[in-house]
């Protein structure tokens, strides 16, 4: 019984997909080697029977199309989307065209990516921030510094962009993905002590942050220069490493090895203190 089940679902399946292949190889065929048009719509409405029969197996079973039903319902659905497809193409898709080619000569492609970073940025933050999955917050992390490092770029700061990819998206973000998934009951919501206080407090400070900002961009004296010609900043980077911050740059690098030496011996003790417990 089973086999049957699933060899009339292969079936089915098989006529959807010869069905689809024939819609669409019909309007090709009609498009690019002048197909006649009476044998183009007769292949494609063929097509539509098939694609239809093929859904009828997964869609509307309580409703089942066969013979003259099937035929009058793919006709009609045929009708629906011939029209369709002729108001998009004689209407709406002219007036797209115009009004993307006049918005194109307006618009500068620059800085529609920039736009587009920005964005990027902004949601990637709005979602790490408001969601109530801490999951979901760790992958809109991402496009949030994925974002950041896009705008890195356009300020001509070639090393921090490569930085930030490297170290917060391949690094920390993983680290954080790693420290979520490997918590338990990571799924339960979560116990919090005065709840009550979390919009009223929220809201206050972000209204007082989003103000601040807004009076800094809007009264601060903004100097406008002309675009620079960008330069890469890696070489004067590590040139001034290894010169004049040689010294903070080596403080800095015995600082996080002896972060990273407490990490392990910490994580040592842990583990020995866990297989001392008797079992």
């Amino acid at each position: 019984m089973a086999s049957s089940n699933l060899r009339a679902y292969l079936v089915r399946l098989a006529v959807l997909l010869a069905g689809l292949f024939l819609l669409v190889g019909a309007g090709l065929l009609h498009a690019f080697a002048q197909f006649p048009t009476a044998l183009t719509l007769l292949a494609q409405y063929l097509g539509m029977v098939g694609i239809l029969w093929g859904l009828n197996a997964f869609f509307f079973r309580r409703v089942p199309l066969t013979g003259l039903v099937l035929l009058v319902f793919s006709a009609a659905a045929f009708g629906v989307l011939f029209f369709l497809g002729f108001f998009l193409q004689e209407v709406v898709g002219p007036w797209l065209i115009d009004s993307a080619g006049r918005f194109i000569r307006l618009v500068r492609l620059t800085d529609l990516i920039f736009y587009a970073f920005a964005l990027m940025t902004v949601l990637g933050a709005a979602g790490c921030a408001f969601s109530r999955n801490i999951i979901y917050s760790a992958w809109s992390l991402l496009f949030a510094f994925m974002g950041v490092a896009g705008l890195y770029v356009f300020l001509g700061a070639d090393f921090p962009a490569v930085a930030q990819v490297l170290i917060y998206v391949g690094g920390i973000l993983v680290l954080i993905l790693f420290a979520i998934m490997l918590t338990k009951q990571i799924g339960e919501d979560p116990k919090l002590s005065n709840a009550h206080l979390a919009l009223p407090v929220g809201g206050a400070l972000g209204a007082v942050t989003v103000g601040t900002l807004s009076y800094m961009a809007v009264m601060a004296p903004w100097k406008v220069v002309a675009a620079p010609s960008y330069q890469p900043v890696s070489a004067a980077l590590g040139i001034a490493f290894l010169t004049d911050y040689l010294l903070p740059f080596e403080v800095v690098s015995v600082v996080l090895l002896a972060a990273l030496v407490g990490a392990v011996v910490i994580a040592r003790k842990e583990i020995k203190e866990t297989s001392d417990q008797p079992i």
